[in-house]
């Protein structure tokens, strides 16, 4: 099953969280999937339901969205016309996948209108589901969500906090003073601690967090470590970036001392061959397989 949360900041870049698990046509459940990727210059998209339609999604809005560094699309315009796209990806794909539903998140910022601080750009969030697919918006302040974790009292209470209580959704605007992007963080280290403590069914711990800015689009893993009450954890996009370019060089985190327990995403599968290859060792297929 699936949380991803997604909201607009009037810091000049859209937000977007996403759990990893994914529930197997079995019923047995793995952490091992991204959900959410980069579909265009300064475009991301996540997936919940089927898995297969989901990377369906994700393969044609890459596909329709892609230009050269120089341009982007306007986020509303993708919303006017992505319903009928995504509707024809849906219905290429048998009942059986159909029948576990898409739901996908859009997060896009534009790129040339801003929040009113010039250089700060506007930035938009959309939920579609299917059969229909037609675009909601989620206008500031309010936070969104698709998948299981929208159905779970204490997920969506939280989010429901967040885009209505102002001092709450201040506290985590805090975290940009001195860190560009330490509110995304902020956001993802309080759904990892609530994960952690309510362990919703579905649902995993592990987070991806996204960043959609004017210029770049950036995916990192909200890992932590602790010691004893004390937790430490790396804030802003900029040390988000770096941690992804270090973690495929194999460096280890710095902020990882002796005696630190270290809270670190697993192996994560970014395709649908990944996850078959992933699960083959398991002897798990990925037919009917639930984001």
């Amino acid at each position: 099953m699936t949380w991803i949360v997604g909201t607009t900041t009037v810091f000049g870049y859209g937000i977007g969280i996403s759990d990893i698990r994914v529930t197997l046509g079995d019923g047995s459940e793995r952490d091992c999937l991204q959900k959410i990727y980069k579909v265009g210059n300064f475009i991301a998209a996540g997936f919940a339901g089927s898995v297969a339609i989901g990377f369906g999604m994700i393969d044609k809005l890459t596909e329709l969205l892609a230009c050269d560094p120089a341009h982007a699309w306007d986020p509303t315009a993708i919303a006017q016309w992505w319903p009928q796209d995504a509707r024809e990806v849906f219905g290429a794909f048998p009942q059986s996948e159909r029948d576990l539903q898409s739901h996908i998140i859009l997060i896009g910022t534009h790129p040339t209108e801003h929040t009113g601080i010039p250089g700060w750009a506007r930035n938009y969030v959309y939920t579609f589901c299917s059969p229909n697919f037609d675009a909601v918006n989620a206008p500031p302040p309010e936070v969104t969500a698709i998948g299981c974790g929208t159905q779970f009292e204490p997920c969506r209470t939280a989010i429901e906090s967040l885009s209505k209580d102002h001092q709450a959704r201040f506290n985590m605007m805090q975290g940009e003073v001195g860190c560009l992007g330490g509110m995304a963080n902020l956001l993802a280290f309080h759904l990892t601690l609530l994960l952690q403590k309510s362990q919703p069914n579905g649902i995993s711990s592990h987070l991806h967090c996204c960043w959609v800015y004017r210029g770049r689009v950036v995916i990192a893993p909200s890992n932590h470590a602790s010691i004893g009450r004390w937790k430490t954890f790396g804030t802003g996009v900029d040390a988000a970036e770096k941690e992804v370019r270090e973690a495929d060089l194999g460096k280890t985190n710095p902020l990882v001392s002796p005696g630190m327990t270290v809270f670190q995403m697993p192996r994560i599968a970014k395709s649908l061959a990944e996850l078959e290859q992933l699960l083959c060792a398991g002897r798990h297929s990925v037919a009917r397989a639930i984001a």
